[in-house]
């Protein structure tokens, strides 16, 4: 093999090599243009000193390479790269919403004015909540209608007699 080859087969990895390092250091593609640069370099040194025939096939191998290398960068960064976590896959995150589910059909009372958001008590315990939409002022009676997505959606219910309230003496 010549010297010249040897020098831009050298030129052509240190130019991979520093393309890759721009990966792990993102410098905004400073080193994007000197990894080009370097294989730039590589096929004028072959054109200099080599044949022309040799100059094209290091053109085209570049050509197709580069893009099939860095397509597989891309594809390998992209499958190894940390990726946020899903709220909704942790286990505080579900147990959140199988304790909200639990308040479905239960009725309570509004502690803020729901402007559509705001706390209500459900089973003597103070939990956020929304409306459907609709603005309800504070210590009304509510019903949880739905629970999605960990989200207790209540309405005004209609006033229901507490049993706690009746006094044996009112029924005589």
């Amino acid at each position: 093999m010549d010297w010249y080859l040897t020098l831009a087969f050298t030129l052509i990895g240190c130019g991979v090599v520093v393309l890759a390092a721009e990966f792990f250091l993102p410098t905004g593609g400073v080193l994007i243009v000197a990894g080009l640069a370097c294989m730039v370099a590589a096929v004028g040194v072959i054109l200099i000193f080599g044949s022309t025939m040799e100059a094209v096939v290091a053109v085209i191998g570049l050509s197709v390479g580069l893009p099939i290398i860095g397509f597989g960068a891309f594809r390998a960064w992209s499958q190894f790269a940390l990726k946020p976590e899903d709220p909704s896959e942790t286990t505080a995150a579900r147990a959140i919403d199988t304790e909200a589910e639990g308040y479905r059909g239960r009725y309570g009372k509004t502690l803020t004015p729901m402007r559509p958001s705001g706390s209500v008590e459900l089973e003597g315990r103070r939990v956020d909540a929304i409306t459907e939409g609709m603005m309800i002022d504070a210590g009304v009676p509510i019903k949880c209608i739905d629970v999605k997505a960990g989200r207790i959606i209540v309405r005004q219910a209609d006033v229901r007699p507490d049993l706690a309230d009746f006094k044996l003496d009112d029924i005589t």
